[in-house]
């Protein structure tokens, strides 16, 4: 069944809330400088080339074996075969397409906000590799969410259970008692609804349900981040 937004008369009864982060609480806008052909064409490889290298540390990259830009880098070098030379011009353009220039969306501290003050717990839940924790930590998460869960830190990575399962231990609620929010990226609401929580996806611009419209099965669907909460109240059982 196609999920539907919320009217206003109908509010969902939950202890927690537990955002995404990329596309949900923030989105990031890379200098025009930043081209991947040219980051190709520096290191000697065709763009095709350079993904499928790239692509494949996706995975150890988000549950932390990979480190930093300059241990990715080197990998996918010497997989290609190239001078490492490159390397310092693969992790400028890594930081300046990840890493730069990234914005709340309108209203989003305003609203982590208002659910303190309503008795809701709040927690963020994000795939993202080393270069996260230093945009959380410049945007002042840690100070405007209760809890901090960085699949790059924690080892797992969403839709695996084990991330839902971190961020509801450290929430100390049951997953029915939970809304997971976010725009759909990494299977993230399979994942979640799996685990129990309700789920509200986000078609908010610039977000993965945005680019890339369709039925994600879940619960609810909200215009932008900023609506949940006219659309929750605090669970009191």
């Amino acid at each position: 069944m196609q999920a539907e937004i919320i009217e206003a008369a109908g509010k969902i009864a939950v202890k927690a809330v537990l955002f995404d982060l990329w596309g949900t609480l923030v989105y990031n806008v890379p200098p025009p400088s930043v081209n991947f052909q040219e980051v190709a064409a520096h290191v000697g490889v065709s763009p095709h080339a350079l993904w499928e290298a790239w692509r494949k540390y996706s995975r150890p990259t988000l549950i932390g074996e990979i480190k930093s830009g300059e241990e990715r880098a080197r990998l996918v070098l010497t997989d290609l075969k190239q001078s490492f030379d490159a390397i310092p011009y693969m992790t400028e353009f890594e930081y300046n397409n990840r890493a730069v220039n990234v914005n709340f969306y309108p209203g989003v501290p305003q609203m982590l906000a208002e659910l303190r003050q309503a008795g809701l717990r709040t927690a963020l839940v994000s795939n993202c590799s080393y270069l996260t924790p230093g945009v959380v930590e410049r945007l002042g998460l840690p100070e405007k969410i209760d809890h901090v869960i960085l699949s790059c830190e924690v080892g797992a990575a969403k839709p695996e259970a084990r991330i839902y399962e971190i961020a509801r231990g450290l929430l100390d609620v049951q997953p029915q008692e939970c809304l997971y929010v976010g725009d759909g990226g990494d299977n993230e609401m399979l994942g979640a609804r799996k685990f129990g929580f309700h789920t509200a996806i986000v078609e908010q611009e610039r977000g993965h349900a945005f680019r890339n419209p369709g039925d994600f099965g879940t619960d609810f669907r909200f215009a932008k981040v900023t609506d949940v909460p006219q659309h929750i109240t605090l669970s009191t059982t």
